[in-house]
């Protein structure tokens, strides 16, 4: 049997143990969606807890869902909806990726609206600093190592940001208060962080909210 085979059978064989152990733990469903993503320390998530207290005050800002400081992360990638096999097919494959990026530093720089902010529909905290060409490169390596292994998705451009809230209804004037209220003026960063790691996240939805559970973390170079 050829080495190619046989890391192809060893693969193989290694998923459909792990989809195995994790469904008959109860810990996954036979779908799961799914997301390579960098989520922030608990120092820094408080920091941006803070922060979205400002906008919360400004006028007319209602009837919007809030993220919990568990949801805030980096999304690189979504991987879609996909069983616990792939995702045992998808660890080694991000393993390649991470194995050769080095550590970096992110900063949480301005607050900005999706698709715009005029008329907002989602919050967000765009993420910038000395890191933002290697978290693009990561983010970038990570959709083409990955692609081959999911099913066909649909693949956005990846925005670094973490998102922190969205509109519940669907108001031109609720869109442009929401949008008023993230204008504002230009401060140092909220808060800043040395990147080590990676975490692919699966997503299950609570009456609290979406919490994430992880798969599989992947630590940089340090």
């Amino acid at each position: 049997m050829s080495l190619l085979i046989r890391q192809d059978l060893s693969i193989f064989v290694d998923a459909w143990y792990f989809r195995g152990l994790l469904i008959s733990s109860g810990t996954m469903d036979l779908l799961n969606r799914a997301f390579i993503a960098i989520r922030p320390p608990a120092e820094v998530c408080e920091l941006i807890e803070r922060a979205v207290m400002q906008i919360k005050r400004k006028p007319g800002v209602i009837d919007i869902r809030w993220n919990n400081p568990s949801e805030y992360l980096v999304n690189l990638v979504s991987l879609g909806e996909v069983s616990p096999a792939t995702l045992a097919m998808v660890c080694p494959a991000v393993q390649r990726v991470v194995s050769i990026c080095p550590t970096f530093q992110l900063d949480l720089v301005r607050f900005a609206g999706i698709p715009n902010m005029i008329q907002p529909r989602f919050a967000t905290l765009q993420v910038a600093g000395e890191g933002e060409n290697t978290l693009c490169q990561i983010a970038s390596d990570l959709d083409k190592t990955t692609a081959p292994l999911v099913p066909p998705r649909d693949r956005k451009p990846f925005v670094a940001n973490i998102v922190l809230g969205r509109l519940k209804t669907e108001s031109e004037q609720m869109r442009v208060a929401l949008g008023r209220a993230l204008k504002i003026p230009e401060h140092p960063p909220i808060g800043s962080w040395q990147v080590r790691q990676l975490d692919l996240l699966i997503s299950q939805g609570t009456s609290q909210g979406t919490t994430y559970k992880v798969v599989e973390s992947f630590n940089l170079v340090s």
